[in-house]
């Protein structure tokens, strides 16, 4: 399945996908130094985001976010690809730091074509997702 959606920051990337259906921020939802969901009690706790393509619905978080997603960028301890719902201004500058290609508004539902564990293409410079299934 090939989906067209909007380019955030260009770039091709592909790997196993990891959704969550919430927000998502550089700063405290990813730690730089292991590239893992740190929070207690998340959904995503302990898992590694380290050369996934994950899908969240937007971003939260404040302006510190690019600094840490370049500090995970450094470490190699950042996401392959993300797309997103929407993105916001923050995690728009929070991946342009850490050149992560990154799309979002989407042609279709990203949550009703991509699971956790799909193998998933991105093409952030055509403007399109490949997704393979499982």
């Amino acid at each position: 399945m090939v989906i067209k959606g909007h380019i955030v920051y260009p770039g091709k990337a592909e790997g196993e996908a990891i959704v969550y259906h919430g927000p998502f921020s550089f700063l405290g939802d990813l730690d730089p130094a292991t590239g893992k969901v740190p929070i207690p009690n998340h959904p995503l706790e302990g898992q590694s985001l380290v050369n996934k393509v994950c899908v969240f619905t937007t971003g939260h978080g404040s302006s510190g976010g690019p600094t840490y997603a370049w500090a995970a960028k450094r470490r190699g301890n950042i996401p392959a690809a993300m797309i997103f719902i929407e993105v916001e201004p923050v995690i728009a500058i929070a991946v342009i730091a850490a050149e992560i290609p990154t799309m979002d508004k989407l042609e279709k539902d990203p949550f009703e074509v991509i699971k956790t564990g799909d193998y998933v293409k991105v093409d952030a410079s055509a403007g399109i997702i490949q997704v393979i299934k499982r």
